[in-house]
């Protein structure tokens, strides 16, 4: 066991002589490339989960490229679908380091899908990623390199936008557990009260459940789930609940916000996905996915993830529909209404964060793209 963490400390350190004192943005720029879906369903939409998984691998192999050592994904914080993806389409994302701190990362991934008619491709997605780098105990390992870009006042933007955002979230929690800390929440304090819904159901009726088990398929080199994989089941998770919620088969997942990865996921995990509707515009809604992990040598159950996943309702031809069910309004049910009112703060949340989510779009990095 000496030896073991000594040599383990000695890869460490060797870790941290590899890395510069300083990175240039455009150094870390790296696009992957794969025609995703199944051919026998050619034309039909494809759901998020495989873009998703696509461009979780991307970020983690650029933060494996820039922290030269092993890394986990911490958060997405917020994932925009632009255009829709469809089964056998040619798919390439693209992404690149925009701000580092002392171990994190946040890397910007674009996705695009190549439009065959007018020969080239075409932006779907917007995602923006913070990865962590870990030492063997699993913990932060400080020391990245300084990040530099040409000219100098992208970075210094950059991380601007970086210490805004990090601030946004600090309040966004706050209120969030501010709500928790109030002794009642009133049907004043809701604005859903307001809508015109045909029928109501309680939000704890909404919620679904799901459960797996892992394959060697679903392992990363920590010999942990792949980010990738767990947000595919959310996402899967969070169609089912919308759809049985709106009645609907035709709905398809528009944005991911704040999917934060407490904690990792073992091989010898069962995984337990619940997802519930928390709050319904006029044509979209919110699903919030929490995740628990279960050991098979202990039965005790702890939350690893959680995220937020908003879904359009569409008819026949993909236009948006309305939605004819609300969300009940019961003050004697305080746990729907708290649940009811942080939704409603997080969507007042929304506007700003777009703001400070609107990036410069990275473009396709290789050369005649367009002329495939």
């Amino acid at each position: 066991m000496v030896v073991k963490a000594l040599l383990g400390t000695a890869k460490d350190l060797w870790q941290r002589r590899l890395l510069p004192a300083q990175l240039r943005a455009k150094d870390t720029r790296l696009g992957f490339a794969e025609i995703l879906g199944d051919e026998s369903l050619r034309g039909a939409m494809l759901p998020a989960g495989p873009v998703l998984a696509l461009m979780d691998l991307l970020a983690g192999v650029i933060s494996l490229r820039t922290a030269k050592g092993v890394v986990a994904t911490v958060s997405f914080d917020r994932v925009e679908l632009l255009k829709p993806v469809f089964h056998g389409d040619f798919v390439r994302v693209e992404g690149q380091v925009i701000a580092i701190g002392s171990s994190s990362m946040a890397i910007q991934v674009d996705g695009f899908r190549y439009d065959t008619p007018n020969g080239a491709f075409e932006r779907t997605h917007s995602a923006l990623v913070t990865m962590v780098a870990i030492d063997r105990f699993m913990r932060p390992r400080k020391g990245l390199p300084e990040l530099v870009d040409e000219p100098p006042e992208r970075c210094r933007q950059m991380r601007e936008t970086a210490r805004q955002r990090a601030e946004l979230t600090r309040r966004w929690r706050e209120e969030q557990g501010a709500v928790d800390r109030l002794p009642i929440v009133s049907k004043d304090m809701l604005l859903q009260r307001l809508q015109s819904k045909d029928a109501f159901v309680a939000v704890s009726d909404t919620q679904i459940e799901m459960r797996n088990w892992l394959l060697p398929r679903h392992m990363n080199q920590n010999n942990t789930m792949f980010g990738g994989d767990l947000l595919s089941w959310m996402d899967q998770t969070a169609l089912q609940c919308a759809k049985a919620f709106a009645k609907n088969d035709r709905m398809v997942t528009i944005d991911m916000n704040r999917v934060a990865f407490k904690l990792p996921i073992h091989s010898m995990d069962v995984v337990t996905l619940k997802a519930r509707v928390t709050n319904v515009r006029h044509v979209r809604l919110e699903v919030e996915v929490e995740v628990f992990v279960e050991s098979v040598y202990d039965a005790s159950s702890r939350m690893s993830h959680v995220g937020y996943f908003t879904v359009l309702n569409t008819d026949a031809a993909s236009q948006p529909k309305p939605i004819e069910t609300g969300l009940l309004i019961d003050e004697t049910n305080q746990a729907d209404m708290r649940t009811l009112l942080k939704a409603q703060k997080r969507w007042q949340f929304e506007k700003e964060n777009q703001d400070l989510s609107v990036l410069q779009p990275l473009g396709i990095s290789i050369p005649g793209a367009s002329r495939l």
